[in-house]
């Protein structure tokens, strides 16, 4: 992403007091000692080398500060947008989950229409019909990373099961295990973690 920011460069800053420099060390080489005049020529000169020398420095660690305040800057920045995009991701979620969770009770009535329907009445065209409603409104959650509970034939697990009722059987196989589905649940997936919106209410 692009930033706002501008590295400072210290090449403007003091390439005219580099210049001053070589030109007095110049002149500095080249003199030749004459008395008491060129003496204090050369130690105006000396002074003046010593003076742009310390000015040059001075500019050096302004724009090395100004290079470290820019570093710092930016890495305040980039972290900024980093949570900014985190904050947007899950508010979007959020808003998701909460108008699929009013919605589900809809899905939920077809279903057990659905269950209450007879073998013959499934055949005809309003069963049909509500059978594919009820499949496009799955199809359509799963879009969205949003799945229907397995839970028949299954033990229950407290974090996508809430047991609503618990009936005795002869098959050692069933005992322990969900038999039906009172109410179905949905869950959220997000890579590797799954968000429950509503737990499945089962018959163990």
């Amino acid at each position: 992403m692009d930033t706002p920011f501008e590295k400072p460069s210290a090449t403007d800053m003091d390439s005219d007091l580099q210049a001053m420099l070589q030109e007095l060390e110049i002149e500095k080489s080249s003199a030749n000692p004459q008395g008491d005049d060129q003496a204090s020529a050369q130690t105006t000169s000396d002074l003046q080398l010593i003076k742009l020398q310390s000015q040059l420095a001075e500019k050096e660690e302004i724009a090395k500060k100004a290079q470290l305040d820019y570093i710092n800057l930016k890495a305040d920045f980039d972290f900024l947008v980093r949570q900014t995009k985190i904050k947007e991701q899950s508010l979007g979620q959020d808003v998701l989950l909460e108008i699929v969770r009013n919605f589900l009770p809809f899905v939920e009535d077809l279903r057990k229409s659905l269950l209450q329907l007879s073998e013959e009445q499934k055949a005809d065209s309003l069963g049909k019909g509500v059978q594919i409603v009820y499949n496009k409104f799955i199809a359509t959650l799963a879009t969205f990373q949003i799945f229907p509970i397995e839970s028949e034939g299954l033990a229950p697990d407290t974090l996508f099961h809430e047991p609503v009722n618990i009936q005795p059987t002869e098959h050692k196989k069933l005992k322990g295990k969900i038999i039906q589905v009172f109410e179905q649940g949905f869950y959220y997936t997000n890579g590797e973690e799954k968000i429950v919106i509503l737990p499945s209410k089962v018959v163990v």
